[in-house]
């Protein structure tokens, strides 16, 4: 992993994109849930409230909520990474950029989570406060980027422009242009990671477990043994059965074999 973070590969952006905003969202969290003693809820998070007339009803104290404190979180989250970087290195100028671009896809999916109060459920006034999502809808998004990633341009990496451009890769007599914010750049051609290259910190795919017959998802035998085929092994194991609660409090359990076959990846 050490090897890989050193490189600029498609798979490095990601890597640095998704640590990025997992740093933030998780501080950000953490704040709200009072985890922390140097932040709290995001004192600008809170949203104004209704009541059925459409008159704003504002009690931030008692009814807001408590937002998740996003704006420390990437803060943080840039103390803590940005600040590993070389400022005139054009590696370092990547990395912050895919490390931007992770913070950037964590605000854009930002959620408005709301209540209601009122006598029996009626909602004459509503709170509503922000909240970060679930991290699995940010990761989807970052490895949606992943896919597309720009490779930067060619006379950025002979000039050492501050300026970073990208363009799609297969495309590289096309016109450079500004990167978006949230594109995830490189400028190394990805090894294959099929086979074992300590250069690469590669691991390769031989002894991997697979899944038969998913060809279309990742960890399909098709796709992560390319093309070595795969073998049926059986993996015993021995686990708690019969298990019996008796009163009280005592659970006794029967030690059976289980048996499953697995596929690896030759």
């Amino acid at each position: 992993m050490e090897c890989l973070l050193k490189r600029s590969f498609r798979e490095t952006s990601f890597l640095y994109a998704l640590t990025a905003a997992g740093v933030a969202h998780i501080v950000a969290r953490a704040c709200a849930q009072g985890r922390l003693l140097s932040c709290g809820c995001d004192p600008l998070g809170y949203r104004a409230s209704h009541d059925p007339r459409g008159r704003a009803r504002v009690n931030k104290w008692e009814w807001s909520g408590c937002s998740h404190n996003l704006a420390f979180g990437i803060e943080f989250s840039k103390k803590f990474l940005d600040v590993r970087e070389q400022v005139d290195d054009l590696q370092s100028k990547i990395n912050v950029h895919n490390n931007n671009a992770g913070r950037s896809i964590l605000s854009s999916q930002m959620e408005v989570r709301c209540k209601c109060h009122g006598l029996s459920g009626s909602c004459q006034l509503r709170t509503c406060w922000r909240a970060t999502p679930d991290f699995r809808v940010v990761a989807s998004t970052i490895k949606r980027q992943y896919r597309k990633a720009l490779i930067v341009a060619q006379e950025e990496l002979n000039n050492g422009l501050s300026t970073l451009r990208g363009r799609p890769r297969g495309r590289r007599k096309s016109r450079a242009r500004p990167a978006p914010k949230t594109s995830l750049l490189f400028f190394e051609k990805s090894p294959s990671f099929c086979e074992a290259d300590p250069k690469t910190d590669s691991a390769g795919t031989s002894g991997r477990v697979c899944r038969i017959g998913r060809t279309s998802r990742t960890g399909s035998c098709d796709l992560l043994c390319c093309g070595r085929g795969h073998a049926l092994i059986r993996k015993s194991s021995i686990k708690p059965c019969n298990c019996t609660f008796h009163w009280c409090c005592r659970v006794d359990c029967q030690r059976c074999k289980d048996d499953k076959w697995v596929a690896i990846c030759k």
